[in-house]
């Protein structure tokens, strides 16, 4: 392959990246996060005292990084492309891994509301933000993958 087709086809896979991650940013991440904001909004126009931990120390954002995980492995489950294969599974156990998680720590915060246990909510917020961004990393990670040709 002539050098000047490389460097097009390298330029046209970047292009073709930064427009993916944009699309998932805009419409997948940030309408997933919708709830939390709304509810944020419904807070303040109710002059109730808003926190952070109030918002997502119930375990909402746990939620949000299982289905944004769930929407990376769409990305890479299935395809018959064989680079960086090694890749693609690792990004897809993590993936799973972090649903896996998530989703039963919200089970288990939601129980133990509905039980009337205790539950920090700062701690629920602090390690589920953690999660989401780790969440967003191997995400990210697994659309530039899938663009990988």
């Amino acid at each position: 392959m002539p050098q000047g087709q490389a460097g097009d086809r390298i330029a046209t896979t970047l292009i073709e990246i930064r427009m993916k991650l944009t699309r998932w940013a805009l419409f997948g991440v940030t309408i997933a996060l919708t709830p939390i904001m709304t509810s944020g909004l419904t807070g303040i126009t109710r002059s109730a005292e808003i926190s952070y931990d109030r918002l997502v120390g119930r375990g909402e954002l746990l939620l949000i990084a299982a289905g944004v995980a769930a929407a990376g492995i769409g990305e890479l489950f299935g395809r018959e492309e064989t680079r960086l294969r090694t890749s693609r599974l690792v990004l897809v156990g993590v993936s799973i891994l972090l649903i896996l998680l998530t989703s039963y720590w919200f089970a288990d915060i939601a129980a133990a509301t509905q039980a009337k246990q205790p539950v920090d909510q700062h701690v629920v917020a602090e390690i589920s933000t953690y999660l989401f961004v780790i969440t967003l990393g191997v995400t990210a990670c697994s659309l530039v993958v899938s663009e990988i040709k």
